[in-house]
């Protein structure tokens, strides 16, 4: 497109030219597509009748309605299937229908249908139609026994993929259908063009904020109906007539405007949690009741359900990740654990955790009665249920779509599975497809109006799935970043624009130095005070000039330790022969160190990541790093090379995994420059005296703590604050395990630093 339309486009739209560009490149690639996606609305969402078997499962529950039949909504525990369930509850008894609503219990009742909870509901509600809501469509034998034992009529509504056979019923599933309708519905969103095809357009619109809970709770994508969905039902909800259990949880938990992030972090994980950890049935009554004493006991139970699930999430995510420093990540693309013991409620959250730290497809099973039955998660461009299925003769069940799936599997078959699922994998993608990336889609060299942007940016919103958020790239040279309070946080203030720096504290020295650096952001608008202004949030922080971005403090830190193992010495080629794409860690503390074994590494092997080229990541990928900021990601690398050495390698041992192996090149020690941190016997209690007064007034834990709190007493930089700490912790005055504490019956010499007299004699 010439640049005469982009400009044309983005006056008639009024938003920046680059956001043009970006939505052209996502496919909006004319006036009316660009049109319909920047003012998305209902009267665009596909026609129902376009779809494969929707008039006939209307017609039948229009039969079952005028004869007055018993209905039975099956449903699912997750937040979609509660919401879906919910929409068509709250319909029929709207129009006087008695209904009855069912969530299996994840524990007792697992996924989906079963013939045993089937003859269990039969009993209990001898009900004439069943209608499933986010499940069904994979429960061939549960569909033909529920119809010619139990005797049920039944329809399936469901969205998850297609298997080779389908239930012998009515089945209304968007996927069904062709390209001319909107195929990527949720469940709850299946539910809502029901309700639709039943009452009509106004009747529908009643439940655009349950759908549009689900919508983005379900991670599908958020374009065409979804995005429709989405954006009419978070509308819904920030207006004065959202529905009282909504409004009452929202009280609890989100302050202002509800954004779609508030929908996927806040409101569908408390939504879900009763469902991981016990029964999601209660959980109806907050889209169904308007009974204040109710409600307020239900948002209370969900509340405290959340914290115990991430109280769970947080100990099992623990353990998996320990689990993967023994992990082989050069020859599995995908990782598949399995235990007996693990809570099945929060499979899948940890394996979305796992996914996203180590960017690749992640399957967590755990024993349920005889059989093991677990979560997949997957990263982008890869089906994980397409790879599921090509396991299918080790499985007894599987079901999903294509960023997650559900499966269960007999005992014997883990193993076999897994090595079946990665092979599959790996027959498709190259091991460095998981290399991570720093992504940005636009430069703010060519942004004019950074505040302009960020309201062009609200015009885009909802963000999720299928519709990312923008993402900022911004080259700075000298940048003023200020202290945000008393927190290790900072913050540049400009006339339109703030960008904050999480956890940016410890490097306020190099933002402020000459060095070129790359900051990369999301942007958002912000009003604060009655003031608007655009907002970057920045992800990733990289450095033209390596030496500048190395963490002396952590080199520092090295000299605590004590009781270094011997290390086994190599020379330059052979350290550079563990490399391959993962597994190996190279470490220099000296900068020509750094150079050279770069120069040497780029000429036998082409490339090589190094810390100034890409953001901190989990993944192990076979990395060159000058000073790391932290140790405690070493132990998912099989080798890690000390290209020189720290003042004690002692602290490697702490951090490595039970399976790495510590090289190292030399013995020199890197001393020169820490020697002019170093500070006299006079300055350092100087030092020591402000660290008492503090820890007199408050906890500390953390070097990037002790300095951001210990500024408001002393001039000092956060190199000479690490090494005094690291001085006072070896003389014993001073303990920086966990809370910081000063040991005052400790009466020690600074000559009796093993550590100054090294650094003092350099």
């Amino acid at each position: 497109m010439e640049q005469s339309e982009l400009i044309e486009l983005a006056k008639e739209f009024s938003i920046d030219k680059k956001l043009v560009e970006i939505l052209i490149a996502r496919g909006y690639d004319d006036k009316d597509k660009l049109y319909k996606f920047l003012y998305p609305s209902l009267d665009d969402l596909t026609d129902i009748h376009k779809y494969a078997g929707y008039s006939e499962v209307i017609e039948r529950i229009k039969h079952a309605i005028d004869n007055k039949e018993s209905i039975l909504i099956y449903g699912d525990y997750d937040c979609d299937g509660v919401c879906g369930v919910s929409i068509l509850y709250n319909y029929f008894k709207s129009i006087g229908i008695e209904a009855h609503c069912f969530l299996p219990n994840r524990h007792t009742d697992g996924y989906g249908l079963s013939i045993e909870t089937l003859e269990r509901l039969a009993e209990d509600y001898l009900s004439d139609l069943l209608i499933t809501v986010d499940c069904g469509i994979t429960g061939v034998e549960e569909v033909e026994y529920a119809r010619e034992v139990l005797g049920f009529d039944v329809i399936v509504t469901d969205h998850h993929e297609l298997g080779e056979v389908l239930p012998d019923c009515l089945i209304f599933n968007p996927k069904m259908s062709g390209d001319d309708c909107f195929r990527h519905l949720c469940g709850a969103g299946v539910a809502l063009r029901i309700v639709e095809g039943l009452g009509g357009k106004q009747e529908r619109d009643k439940y655009l904020d349950i759908a549009a809970i689900a919508t983005i709770a379900d991670v599908v994508p958020l374009v065409g109906d979804n995005r429709i969905i989405a954006q009419a039902g978070l509308k819904n909800i920030n207006s004065l007539g959202v529905r009282r259990g909504i409004k009452k949880l929202l009280a609890t938990c989100v302050e202002g405007e509800v954004s779609s992030y508030d929908i996927g972090f806040k409101i569908a994980p408390r939504i879900n949690s009763l469902g991981r950890l016990s029964d999601a049935n209660a959980v109806l009554d907050l889209f169904c009741s308007d009974d204040n004493f109710l409600l307020d006991s239900i948002v209370k139970q969900l509340n405290e359900s959340n914290a115990k699930r991430m109280e769970l999430t947080n100990d099992l995510a623990d353990e998996c990740f320990e689990l993967l420093k023994k992990y082989d990540f050069e020859t599995k693309p995908a990782i598949v654990l399995y235990n007996a013991y693990w809570d099945d409620g929060v499979l899948g959250i940890v394996a979305s955790r796992i996914t996203e730290t180590f960017k690749r497809p992640t399957v967590l099973l755990t024993k349920s009665g005889e059989v093991y039955k677990g979560s997949g998660r997957s990263v982008k461009g890869i089906d994980i249920r397409k790879y599921v299925a090509m396991c299918e003769d080790l499985l007894i069940k599987f079901g999903g779509h294509t960023m997650a799936c559900g499966l269960s599997l007999e005992e014997k078959n883990l193993q076999n599975f897994a090595d079946r699922l990665n092979e599959c994998i790996k027959n498709d993608f190259d091991v460095s497809y998981f290399l991570p990336k720093v992504r940005y889609d636009v430069d703010m060299a060519e942004v004019d109006s950074p505040l302009d942007m960020a309201r062009g940016l609200k015009m885009l919103e909802p963000f999720g799935e299928g519709n990312l958020g923008v993402k900022f790239k911004e080259t700075v040279f000298e940048c003023d970043f200020m202290q945000m309070g008393n927190t290790s946080h900072v913050v540049s203030k400009r006339p339109d624009k703030e960008i904050v720096i999480f956890g940016g504290l410890k490097y306020k020295q190099l933002l402020s130095s000459s060095t070129q650096k790359d900051l990369y952001y999301s942007l958002s608008l912000a009003n604060y005070k009655n003031r608007v202004y655009a907002q970057g949030k920045v992800s990733a922080l990289t450095c033209d000039k390596v030496e500048e971005q190395g963490d002396l403090g952590a080199y520092l830190m090295t000299g605590i330790a004590s009781g270094g193992s011997e290390i086994e010495t190599i020379d330059c080629d052979k350290a550079i022969e563990l490399g391959g794409k993962y597994s190996t860690c190279y470490i220099a503390y000296d900068i020509s160190t750094y150079q050279d074994f770069l120069a040497r590494y780029n000429e036998k092997c082409g490339y090589i990541l190094t810390q100034n080229r890409v953001s901190s990541n989990l993944t192990p990928v076979t990395k060159l790093i000058f000073c790391p900021t932290s140790l405690k990601d070493l132990g998912y690398y099989k080798n890690v090379v000390l290209l020189d050495r720290p003042l004690d390698d002692g602290i490697f041992n702490k951090s490595l995994g039970k399976t790495s192996k510590l090289y190292k090149l030399d013995n020199n020690q890197i001393l020169g420059k820490v020697k002019e941190f170093l500070p006299s016997y006079q300055r350092l209690g100087e030092i020591f005296i402000a660290i008492k007064r503090l820890l007199a007034e408050r906890e500390i834990c953390g070097m990037s703590e002790l300095y951001s709190a210990l500024s408001k007493y002393i001039n000092a930089g956060y190199d000479e604050v690490v090494l005094s700490a690291v001085v006072l912790a070896e003389l014993g005055i001073l303990n920086i395990s966990g809370k910081f504490s000063i040991d005052s019956s400790v009466k020690r010499k600074l000559a009796e630093s093993k550590l100054y007299q090294k650094i003092q004699m350099a």
